[in-house]
């Protein structure tokens, strides 16, 4: 029963923020399109697509505690961090960044991983790939 609820209380959690994280997006959106800026300073732009950042950390959060209660030190897996979340990060990012990325192929494919589904999926998965770089590993 105690099982139950554990998974019962992170799925709630997860539901919170998952709302949390689209009310925010909603209201920015909205006000983006009333006034046609950011309701936050213009050096704080980069801020906004890591919004969805928020739910990875959320969905990232059991394997870190998981982690918590094995033996062993902590330890950080920068490979993961450099391969999997800065890629992620970079995606995210992206179409709020003042340079360009001639370096992706135009066209089509250009479109599709600047896109605002991508971005948002790349958030996410920002998020997931930061807190799960953290590991125990054995002494």
């Amino acid at each position: 029963m105690k099982n139950v609820l554990v998974h019962l209380l992170k799925m709630v959690v997860l539901v919170a923020v998952l709302l949390l994280v689209g009310f925010a997006v909603g209201e920015i959106t909205e006000y983006r399109s009333q006034y046609f800026k950011f309701p936050f300073p213009d050096k704080l732009v980069f801020l906004y697509p890591l919004i969805p950042s928020l739910s990875g950390l959320v969905i990232g959060a059991d394997t870190l505690l998981r982690e918590r209660s094995r033996r062993g030190r902590w330890t950080f897996n920068g490979y993961r961090l450099i391969f999997l979340a800065l890629p992620s990060l970079l995606f995210c990012v992206y179409p709020y960044m003042p340079w360009g990325m001639r370096w992706l192929p135009q066209g089509g494919v250009y479109l599709v991983l600047t896109s605002t589904p991508i971005n948002v999926i790349s958030g996410v998965l920002f998020g997931y790939f930061v807190i799960t770089s953290f590991e125990k590993r054995d002494a």
